[in-house]
């Protein structure tokens, strides 16, 4: 357990600065609202159009595609230390594959990656 000590503390670490820097902007910043703070727009111009939603499926594409993207990058370690991990280690590398396979189809079906 000794070994995996400085893990640990790096883990809290990094969720107490996380925290810290996400937490201080409305700790640390000006609070002023009004009535024109809660406006569609803060620069006082009122607008001339409604307002017209767009559609969020750039984004979903974008976040999906990072996800696989990391997905398949962190199969990088796994193939240049290939030999010193035997079959184990393919096997190891297999299942993630599946798994990574069977959630990529999962999106594709549900139509995740169309922009209709």
């Amino acid at each position: 357990m000794s070994q995996y000590g400085g893990l640990l503390l790096y883990v809290l670490v990094a969720f107490a600065v996380a925290y810290l820097v996400a937490s201080s902007s409305q700790h640390l910043g000006p609070k002023a609202p009004g009535g024109l703070k809660r406006t569609t727009y803060e620069s006082g111009i009122v607008p001339e159009a409604p307002v017209k939603y767009f559609s969020v499926r750039f984004y979903r594409v974008a976040m999906f595609f990072m996800i696989f993207d990391v997905a398949v990058m962190s199969l990088y370690p796994w193939a240049t230390r290939l030999r010193m991990l035997g079959h184990v280690g393919m096997l190891h590398a297999l299942v993630f594959l599946v798994i990574v396979g069977i959630a990529f189809a999962y999106v594709w079906r549900r139509g995740g990656f169309q922009w209709d």
